[in-house]
């Protein structure tokens, strides 16, 4: 089990060294739904009280496409330790701009790289559920061979005193 946890954190720093690197590509690039990094980097810096959806929406280029609001509300979901992160409805919107080809190859990348970072993290908090699934499975099982055992003792007590008188 710690094997497995410690593999799939190697896999997350990998990612997170690939999207770093990645993400040097974007530092620069002005893409028709603004920069999303800029985007990104905003809005972590704000606190949870300063996040409202309308405010972040007010953080927009100016360009007010659907696709590209859609990538923002995206990114606003997906924001880590916010009290509106959502994986879920990030992972719904991403998938639907990969699908339409509605963003640029710029804006594309990006969305795909955040797809697949919450993806990751999704998958992790599965497989953290799955785990803790399991451990309180063997703690319960644990308790019962606890019980078992004090049972077992009960009866040898009682079968080894009348024979001691």
């Amino acid at each position: 089990m710690t094997k497995n946890l410690f593999k799939y954190g190697i896999l997350i720093c990998i990612s997170v060294i690939q999207t770093a690197c990645m993400a040097g590509n974007y530092i620069s690039a002005s893409t028709p739904c603004g920069n999303p990094l800029d985007y990104y980097n905003e809005l972590s810096s704000q606190t949870d009280k300063e996040l409202s959806p309308k405010e972040a929406g007010a953080l927009s280029t100016g360009n007010d496409t659907h696709a590209c609001f859609k990538l923002q509300e995206a990114i606003r979901l997906s924001m880590p330790g916010s009290k509106q992160q959502n994986d879920i409805q990030a992972l719904t919107l991403l998938k639907e701009l990969k699908l339409s080809g509605a963003l640029s190859k710029t804006d594309q990348q990006f969305n795909d790289m955040l797809l697949q970072h919450v993806s990751q993290r999704q998958d992790l908090r599965n497989m953290i559920g799955t785990q803790d699934e399991r451990l309180k499975k063997t703690e319960t099982q644990i308790d019962q061979l606890k019980d078992i055992e004090v049972e077992i003792d009960k009866k040898e007590r009682s079968v080894a005193s009348p024979i001691d008188e």
